[in-house]
Parts: structure tokens; C-alpha cells; sequence
């Protein structure tokens, strides 16, 4: 099942890339998404930057996906590697229920936008193999999926009018 979400933003690339990747804007996401956030490696492989961490959300799953999964929450490690030329995050999550059941993978772009500002894409795929009920998983996480990324998109934006004199 494809992941995908794209929304624009009123400042260039690298800035949109210097906010979502902001220690405030890690603060923020936390604290109204109700997650926990744990960096287990972050370094720069020449224009690379490579970072990997737990995530930990406090809420639960709806309740057919806590009993099919067989735990509560959705916890995770997100491998990612941001390509600081092409603007480009290559990231791959590993969920701590049946990680050799789900793969969830997939690239996020920010282009520049011929009138200004940027467009940042995240496309990605989610494959589920648990037979009979797969798909239904599968769409429960893209539900999840989107609204985080309204979420986060929704700080973004906060932010970049606080830093950038919008």
C-alpha cells in the first residue's frame, strides 16, 4: 500500500530541511503528538547525514490492530539518510511487533516551487504479510501515517513564521 503525502511550504529547501530537522521541531512533535524520540546514531557521512532513532509513541492502536499485531503500541526505529545536495531523505522503519512481517520504506523530496517556497513529498510503501487481514493493518498504519503527517506539517509551518519573517 502506497504512503503518500506532499504539502507546501513559503521557504527554500535547505530551510524547510533545517526545521523539520530542528531540535525544536523534535520538542514540538513530541509533546502534541504524544511520542518519545530517542537518537541511537546521528553522523555525517561526507554530504550525508545519517541519523537512526526509537520512536515511541504513548497512545494506543485501535484495538483490532493491538490484538493482530499483538502489542498495544506502535513502537519503532527509523533509519534515514538526508542527502543535503539532492534534498533528498532516504528512510526505512523497523517496528519492534513482527518487524520480519511489515516493511515500511520510502524517500522524501523537497523541491523548490517555480513561484517560491518548496514542496516536500513523502512517498513510501508499507506491505503487511499477516494473511486474511494484511490490508486492513496496512490501512490503519496510512490513517496513522497521514494524520502524523498533518501533524507535523501543521509545526512546521509554526515554526518556519517564528524563525523566517513570513
Amino acid at each position: 500500500m502506497k504512503l503518500f503525502v506532499q504539502a507546501d511550504f513559503p521557504v527554500d529547501p535547505p530551510k524547510c530541511w533545517e526545521v523539520f530537522e530542528s531540535e525544536a521541531f523534535q520538542q514540538r512533535l513530541q509533546r502534541e503528538a504524544n511520542i518519545t524520540f530517542e537518537v541511537l546514531e546521528d553522523a555525517m557521512e561526507g554530504v550525508v547525514h545519517v541519523r537512526r532513532q526509537r520512536v515511541e509513541p504513548r497512545r494506543e492502536l485501535p484495538g483490532f490492530v493491538a490484538r493482530l499485531l499483538g502489542g498495544s503500541k506502535l513502537s519503532y526505529v527509523q533509519d534515514s539518510r538526508l542527502d543535503t545536495e539532492t534534498q533528498t531523505m532516504d528512510w526505512r522503519v523497523t517496528l519492534d511487533l513482527m518487524p520480519d512481517r511489515v516493511d515500511v520504506s520510502g524517500r522524501t523530496r523537497v523541491v523548490p516551487l517555480p513561484q517560491g517556497g518548496c514542496r516536500r513529498v513523502v512517498d513510501g510503501d508499507i506491505r503487511v504479510r499477516v494473511r486474511l487481514v494484511g490490508s486492513r493493518i496496512e490501512t490503519a498504519v496510512v490513517e496513522q501515517f497521514e494524520a502524523s503527517m498533518a501533524r507535523a506539517n501543521t509545526i512546521a509551518r509554526d515554526l518556519m513564521r517564528e524563525w523566517v519573517d513570513l
